[in-house]
């Protein structure tokens, strides 16, 4: 058994080497992964195990995907190779999963693949909803979850372009996809906006076709986010006045909508404004 494993300051070396010799070799190794990291060498001479070049390679590879990672481990048994961890990066992450799952050197196999993309604090996520385009940016858990909220974003929004700016991290809240898809859902019914999740709090702004919708958007948002995450609302909508132009109002908050029937039961100032100088 050979593992080494690391943290932000100290790499930690454990098990056996085949002889002296190879324990050099092996600290050369590390000395070319990690020169910025103090070593703790508590290897043991032992001889027996696999051939001495396809061990050699086998440990390389495992100090090559443990460089990728901020904090984790590479365990090797015989020919085994486990490895688990945290990212650096979004793209560390990408290189350990593509070494993994591509070809190994000789002789070795991929026991478990534990590694996590890096933490992200807070956990951010973004959608904003143009005339032509609608852009995805900040962070999702894995590919499948990419996957699954672009096919969503497909099937709600009529725009001839979707642009996928998502990174993957680690650290989601709980309930988070189904947050999401809240927020994309109430932003699928404006003309244009967006939202953004920071966290638990969840904001949407943008142009309703009408006071019904913006109202009605509002309210939705409320209703179908999670009990863990709040929201605020700056929905405002097109109103034609006496003269054909169109102006812009504030939709009323939550607050101001009747839950039973998604009325709004106080109007926003500014709409009162208008309606004095309508009577006028």
């Amino acid at each position: 058994m050979w593992s080494a494993s690391r943290n932000e300051s100290m790499l930690r070396l454990r098990g056996q080497v085949p002889s002296e010799e190879d324990r050099r070799t092996v600290l050369g190794m590390v000395k070319a992964h990690f020169a910025d990291l103090e070593v703790e060498d508590r290897l043991k001479i032992a001889e027996g195990g696999p051939p001495r070049e396809q061990w050699l390679g086998a440990v390389s590879f495992g100090l090559k995907q443990l460089s990728h990672l901020k904090q984790g481990s590479a365990r090797l048994l015989n020919t085994g190779l486990k490895v688990e961890g945290e990212a650096r990066s979004a793209s560390d992450f990408a290189e350990v999963e593509k070494a993994l799952s591509g070809p190994l050197p000789t002789g070795l196999a991929i026991l478990n693949d534990h590694v996590r993309p890096p933490l992200a604090d807070p956990y951010v996520f973004g959608a904003s909803l143009g005339p032509n385009a609608l852009v995805l940016t900040g962070t999702v858990p894995s590919e499948d979850r990419r996957k699954e909220l672009k096919d969503l974003a497909r099937r709600l929004f009529e725009r001839p372009m979707l642009d996928d700016q998502m990174q993957l991290g680690s650290g989601a809240p709980n309930h988070w996809n189904d947050a999401v898809e809240a927020a994309l859902k109430a932003l699928s019914r404006l003309d244009s906006g967006k939202i953004a999740l920071s966290g638990l709090a969840v904001t949407i702004e943008g142009l309703a076709p009408d006071k019904g919708t913006a109202v009605a958007v509002s309210y939705q948002l409320k209703r179908d986010l999670p009990a863990l995450f709040s929201s605020s609302e700056s929905i405002k909508w097109k109103e034609a006045d006496f003269t054909g132009s169109a102006g812009m109002l504030l939709a009323p908050q939550s607050k101001d909508v009747d839950a039973d029937s998604g009325a709004a039961t106080a109007p926003h100032p500014r709409a009162n404004l208008k309606a004095e100088q309508d009577g006028n």
